[in-house]
């Protein structure tokens, strides 16, 4: 069996978890809003904002046969440049004002998402990147299409989803980038169970992260504004 098919099974139970999570069950039986899908966008664009950066300081740990993946690695990094901008088209497309979000802080739970990867990298074992970018990559394509459906049932247009959908169809090119990342790198069974614990991790951050931001919009920062009833104001942030 390959790194790649043992971590094909640890992304299952990972993604098992993560899809039986209650801000997920939340969002299958429709108890969101339009500001709950907005204060998520707002979250995610924080973290992807960071994510081209992160994949390319991965690589200066690259040494000997790994060197090899670094172009590979950094092509894929500037293909993630300009996501956290379609989270933004996204919120626009919903009436929401985005200016200021630039400026602002992610909320806590985004931000312990964010450090994971930077502290794995230095401080752990860099391969552990792997782990992060595998459930990332993994998790729309595996469960975009349904994510999408909840969406749409409480009432958000398909036009409103570009982040989604970029991610359901771009990241399938990432999973095949992913096989060989694994099946070249992955050299170990030290290897493999700090890939597997990284993947644990961010799948339970990114449940966080998401749970914060439905927690967010349920203590009203975000609200519909009453001329426009799909629009989202942002009244503080946190």
């Amino acid at each position: 069996m390959t790194a790649f098919s043992k971590l094909q099974g640890a992304f299952q139970a990972v993604e098992h978890k993560f899809m039986a999570s209650p801000p997920i069950q939340r969002l299958r039986r429709g108890d969101v809003t339009l500001a709950h899908y907005a204060s998520y966008l707002r979250e995610t664009y924080f973290y992807t904002r960071e994510d081209p950066q992160i994949q390319a300081l991965c690589t200066a740990w690259f040494r000997g046969s790994d060197r090899e993946l670094v172009k590979p690695f950094l092509q894929q990094a500037t293909s993630e440049i300009g996501h956290d901008q379609l989270a933004l088209d996204d919120l626009r497309s919903l009436g929401f004002d985005t200016d200021a979000i630039s400026r602002e802080n992610p909320l806590p739970l985004t931000t312990a998402l964010i450090s994971f990867p930077f502290y794995a990298i230095q401080y752990r074992w860099p391969i552990s990147y792997l782990g992060y970018l595998y459930f990332l990559e993994f998790l729309p394509t595996s469960r975009g299409a349904d994510i999408a459906a909840a969406l749409s049932s409480i009432g958000v247009p398909a036009e409103s989803m570009s982040f989604l959908h970029e991610h359901r169809t771009v990241d399938v090119h990432h999973n095949r980038l992913m096989e060989r990342y694994a099946n070249e790198m992955v050299r170990t069974e030290g290897d493999l169970a700090e890939v597997t614990y990284a993947m644990e991790v961010t799948g339970r951050l990114f449940e966080g992260m998401l749970a914060g931001a439905f927690e967010a919009a349920d203590h009203g920062l975000f609200r519909s504004d009453d001329s426009h009833p799909t629009a989202i104001v942002l009244e503080a942030a946190t």
